[in-house]
């Protein structure tokens, strides 16, 4: 059995997680993940059903080619791989949708937001898959700054009187193959894949990684590239407007819908635009502005964190 610390759980598997961060415990985990058959389907009042799954407040039961997974009361994880599976799919599956159901069950919001360590708390970098976070925090990171989280962040606001903070999920940052090139990184090797045939790479950032929640300072919204501008800009946000498009950075939103828990996603972001500033950042598509992006960020970015 491996114990490992991740998104803020301690959790023992049967499964082998590299991405994890190996951690002792003497107390109950606070996630199990086991091989095991899963149940054929979910019943009750409350389930939702979609093409490849279906969902209740306490419930998630998932079906891929690579594996089906069965997530119940924010607590375990079951999955069986299919015969053709390879464990590289079956961990990156687990990692993110089944992760995203335990998180949810236990009444925690998520943001598609890559995040550095500065002084005082993190920054982060929101946007959809392929908008750029993982590539400019990894640039950031070239400059000094530690990482704190890649692709997605757990918030942390219990109340909207409290300082709000972010939890990291695990200390792997997913690259595509031309980000090594924009960052003057050599190409990893094959192996380094997230799945075979998928141009995207590992790149672990276990040592000296922070899992302690962190206060978020200032946010920055990365524009779909091909509405941005010909120069790099950025612009803060009226509150309203933050709202909105910070909203629609949460992560795995069909699946807080179909659990119930409109309500307290409403809350958290609410809870988050309350306290930090939102900031636009739009650029043109055609050009490598990742340098320029980042020397302009710099400028809005309290110092580096203390090491």
């Amino acid at each position: 059995m491996y114990r490992y610390w991740g998104y803020g759980l301690h959790i023992e598997s049967e499964l082998e997680f590299p991405e994890l961060l190996p951690r002792e415990f003497v107390d109950e985990p606070d996630l199990k993940i086991s091989y095991g058959e899963t149940p054929s389907a979910i019943a009750g009042d409350k389930v939702v059903h979609k093409s490849n799954c279906s969902i209740s407040p306490d419930q998630y039961l998932l079906w891929l080619p690579v594996a089906r997974y069965y997530v119940s009361s924010g607590k375990s994880i079951v999955v069986s791989p299919s015969k053709e599976s390879d464990e590289k799919s079956v961990r990156l599956f687990l990692l993110s949708n089944a992760m995203a159901a335990i998180l949810h069950q236990r009444n925690e919001i998520m943001l598609h937001a890559s995040a550095v360590c500065v002084k005082g708390g993190v920054v982060l970098f929101c946007g959809h898959s392929g908008a750029g976070k993982s590539t400019i925090a990894a640039s950031l990171q070239a400059r000094g700054y530690q990482i704190f989280s890649d692709d997605v962040c757990i918030l942390k606001c219990e109340n909207a009187i409290d300082e709000v903070k972010v939890s990291p999920t695990y200390p792997m940052m997913k690259l595509w193959e031309d980000s090594f090139e924009k960052l003057g990184l050599r190409k990893p090797d094959s192996d380094m894949e997230i799945r075979p045939g998928v141009n995207k790479y590992s790149k672990f950032i276990h040592t000296n990684y922070q899992t302690d929640s962190m206060p978020v300072l200032k946010i920055f919204l990365l524009n779909p590239a091909e509405n941005g501008n010909e120069e790099v800009s950025i612009q803060s946000l009226p509150p309203m407007t933050s709202f909105m498009k910070i909203q629609s950075q949460t992560y795995r939103t069909g699946q807080i819908n179909a659990m119930g828990m409109r309500g307290q996603h409403f809350l958290t972001i609410s809870a988050l635009i309350a306290k930090v500033p939102v900031y636009e950042i739009s650029r043109k598509s055609s050009d490598n502005t990742v340098a320029q992006l980042v020397e302009k960020v710099m400028h809005y970015l309290p110092r580096l964190n203390s090491k």
